[in-house]
């Protein structure tokens, strides 16, 4: 899809004129948080949230925290008014995210949507003008555990 030049058929699925979105049935979807949690319910034997309400409520702030500090400061190295402003915000939200994964495998326990988020980032990194290295540890070897998992290879 040429996101230059939307088709109409995008706006009228989706009045934001995002991708993704998803058509089940009659049933529509957009945006990549919202469409996760529709698929987790809709397949609930392949099991992405916590049953735990703790975890799982920590897993949406780490899927927000994602979606609305790391993800819109790389689209703000890419596309705002201020890059150099923009990556420092990248490198203070990673060094965040290096704490939070001191000690852990999986962002909440165990492999979730809240990790899974943070995918489409690790493979932008160069666009969003950052590199996952040795400066923050934590999230190098968690971003690799994730590139690494055979369902996550097979997309890439």
């Amino acid at each position: 899809m040429d996101l230059k030049n939307k088709p109409k058929e995008l706006w009228d699925r989706n009045p934001y004129g995002k991708v993704p979105v998803i058509v089940d049935g009659n049933v529509v979807v957009y945006e990549s948080a919202i469409i996760n949690e529709y698929l987790d319910e809709k397949y609930p034997q392949i099991p992405l949230m916590p049953k735990d309400l703790g975890l799982r409520s920590r897993a949406r702030i780490w899927i927000d925290f994602c979606n609305t500090r790391l993800q819109a400061a790389g689209g703000d190295v890419a596309h705002g008014n201020d890059p150099e402003k923009a990556k420092e915000k990248v490198r203070q939200h990673l060094a965040t995210l290096d704490r939070e994964m001191a000690n852990r495998e999986y962002i909440v326990g165990e492999y979730s949507l809240a990790d899974t988020t943070f995918i489409p980032f690790f493979t932008r990194q160069q666009r969003y003008g950052v590199s996952i290295d040795d400066s923050i540890p934590h999230v190098k070897r968690w971003m690799e555990r994730l590139l690494a998992r055979p369902t996550v290879r097979a997309t890439l």
